[in-house]
């Protein structure tokens, strides 16, 4: 959707090809909120034995790709992403979580013009995409006042900001993730034609379920919302229960697809 794509390192850099299965037939694209990797995402592998395979996205500047330079604009990011998916063979479900969601859907669009549409949307802890997050700008917050908001986000192990030489290789990548929040715009077009489910945690200061219902303007299709136990990273705790909805939501868009309503639970 924009007019100059990024192009950096080989399309199977992209994902972790270790969890993937010959026998799938859909494949669920996890995206990694700021500061995040595809590691965060390995520890739900016992959970994708079946039709569905879990492909965790690694993105530039960590990982096995930390010496790549981190993106900088989501929506150039976007387009090479969805790019390589387009060109994958299963069904396509996408996950993100925060910055992940950001980016799950804008991929989710431009898969939708390139012709191979998500069938189905999973977004957790990150309001609509017309809000702008985080309402202020932190990414060039002092050291000490950076290292405190991830605290209070809960964003990292703790034992990590106890380590300075770990912190400072993270500490550029983890800016740079935020200053491509603070940078995104929403632009405007056509909704989804895919099902969203989204999620948010009952104690995030910063992602209310008011915030998320909005989501359900983003799709012509169903749109759903649950409320669970915990913070920002509620996920973390109740993936056992996200996943069993994915696998839900998979099996019921196998079947008889229900009307183009809104459901929410908490």
């Amino acid at each position: 959707m924009s007019g100059h794509p990024i192009r950096r390192g080989d399309t199977r850099s992209w994902f972790d090809h270790r969890l993937r299965s010959a026998a799938a037939s859909h494949s669920l694209y996890c995206f990694p909120f700021a500061g995040g990797s595809s590691n965060y995402y390995t520890d739900w592998k016992r959970y994708f034995t079946g039709p569905i395979e879990l492909v965790p996205v690694q993105l530039p500047g960590r990982g096995a790709r930390m010496s790549e330079p981190p993106a900088t604009d989501m929506h150039p990011l976007a387009d090479e992403i969805a790019g390589v998916i387009a060109r994958e063979p299963t069904e396509i479900l996408l996950f993100g979580h925060s910055m992940g969601a950001i980016l799950a859907y804008e991929v989710a669009r431009r898969l939708s013009v390139l012709g191979r549409p998500a069938r189905h949307l999973f977004v957790t802890g990150r309001p609509t995409p017309t809000i702008v997050r985080p309402p202020a700008p932190v990414s060039d917050l002092p050291r000490p006042e950076f290292v405190q908001m991830l605290r209070e986000y809960g964003a990292a192990d703790e034992a990590i900001f106890d380590h300075d030489d770990l912190l400072d290789v993270l500490m550029p990548m983890i800016r740079a993730d935020f200053a491509m929040i603070e940078r995104y715009r929403y632009r405007p077009g056509p909704p989804l034609s895919c099902p969203i489910s989204a999620w948010c945690g009952d104690g995030d200061p910063e992602v209310s379920p008011e915030a998320m219902r909005p989501w359900a303007d983003h799709t012509s299709g169903r749109f759903e919302l649950t409320v669970l136990p915990g913070g920002h990273f509620f996920l973390t705790e109740n993936r056992a229960e996200i996943v069993r909805a994915v696998h839900a939501a998979n099996r019921e868009a196998r079947g008889t697809p229900r009307s183009a309503d809104a459901v929410e639970h908490s």
